[in-house]
């Protein structure tokens, strides 16, 4: 998706931040539809659950997998354990916009269950796309204030809690029905489901909060970058694949989890501790 910006489109600055207004009275809804507790539990929780469920087997059994235990080489193995953990590891990072669907369907695509695979080999980085009024560091989003949010929400949960598969897991349950971002409720389901502290999102959002210097310091981190599409990843500091339209480009390699699996581990081999 071009991040091409609507001459009329609102600008979100200190002064200006909606959602701090807002998540502490009512925000509004699309419309008053409500659904019964055995919809939501299907809809929401479920899927959560086995989500997480899934995530934690993985990365458990990709640890085991990469330490094999051989009785009588118990120096040998400590060795190998402190070897890998000094290893640096391979930066993978992504950048979108939290309302636009190709972010969408680039975490769920690629980036997730790339992480599911590599994680402990990589340090991965969600960045987003805007433009900054250098006169006024007001920040300008595509999608209007309602996305400016939605990437300071997103950006909050990482600072909070750093570790990806909460910041990741989180952020696509929001991706998940992206219309309805930043909506109070909506936004404090994901939570829940993920065991963020709601009240701590909330500080780092709000006026007082760090949150809109966290989007601008990702902002420019993107113009830096020259990254203008959303979704852009990029491995080692190069672009490797693009979403943009509903298509997949720009992927040296291929676009499949499986390649760019494969990518990453060659690189993390290829580094000394």
């Amino acid at each position: 998706m071009s991040s091409e910006q609507p001459a009329t489109a609102p600008m979100v600055d200190d002064k200006a931040l909606p959602y701090h207004s807002q998540i502490h009275i009512e925000t509004a809804r699309p419309n008053e539809t409500t659904f019964s507790t055995r919809e939501y539990m299907y809809k929401r929780f479920l899927p959560a659950i086995l989500t997480i469920f899934a995530l934690l087997t993985i990365f458990r059994s990709t640890f085991v997998s990469n330490h094999h235990y051989t009785p009588g080489c118990g120096q040998t193995l400590h060795s190998e354990i402190i070897k890998e953990m000094e290893r640096p590891k391979v930066e993978l990072e992504s950048h979108g916009m939290s309302r636009c669907p190709d972010f969408k369907d680039c975490l769920r695509e690629l980036i997730l269950p790339t992480m599911e695979k590599v994680n402990d080999r990589v340090n991965f980085t969600l960045s987003y796309i805007g433009r900054i009024d250098h006169k006024s560091d007001a920040v300008t989003c595509m999608h209007g204030p309602a996305e400016c949010l939605g990437n300071i929400i997103e950006l909050c949960a990482a600072k909070i809690y750093p570790d990806p598969k909460i910041y990741l897991g989180f952020t696509n349950c929001l991706t998940s029905d992206y219309h309805n971002i930043p909506q109070r409720d909506f936004v404090e389901g994901c939570a829940m489901e993920h065991g963020i502290d709601f009240q701590k999102l909330n500080s780092c959002i709000s006026d007082e909060g760090e949150g809109i210097d966290l989007l601008r310091a990702s902002v420019l981190r993107s113009q830096q970058n020259n990254v203008t599409k959303s979704c852009t990843i990029r491995l080692a500091g190069k672009v490797r694949c693009i979403r943009d339209g509903g298509k997949w480009y720009d992927c040296p390699g291929g676009s499949s989890v499986d390649a760019l699996v494969k990518e990453i581990n060659a690189l993390y081999e290829a580094q000394e501790a």
